[in-house]
């Protein structure tokens, strides 16, 4: 029990057994323990892919969204897309110069061509 909410003369005898409760704290913080790693975060494991993959994975999330975009009919969002697509193919101008643009690059042009056509005629 709180020592506000006793009365009288329960103070004493209860302010003596909290006394032992309320044990003064070191000064400069709480750092006596050491910093403990838990097993689930010492078992993780860092997944290294390549600079090629990582490019591919961003062309590819991209390329989805432009794809939800042309089937929900969202011309604006598709144009956005479509602009954050040309920067990334371009930060993957480096990576992609070997092998040339993957694939599912050029569908999606083609098919973004196919899309507007319908779009505006």
């Amino acid at each position: 029990m709180s020592r506000f909410f006793t009365t009288g003369s329960d103070s004493e005898s209860e302010s003596s057994a909290s006394g032992d409760e309320l044990a003064p704290k070191p000064a400069g913080g709480n750092y006596s323990k050491p910093l403990l790693l838990s097993e689930d975060e010492e078992d993780t494991k860092r997944v290294v892919r390549s600079a090629k993959d990582k490019r591919f994975e961003e062309l590819a999330a991209l390329i989805r969204t432009i794809r939800n975009a042309m089937k929900i009919r969202d011309v604006s969002r598709c144009l956005e897309d479509f602009e954050l697509l040309g920067r990334a193919f371009a930060k993957a101008k480096g990576v992609l110069e070997r092998d040339g643009p993957p694939r599912f690059y050029i569908r999606i042009l083609a098919d973004l061509e196919d899309y507007l056509a319908e779009v505006m005629g």
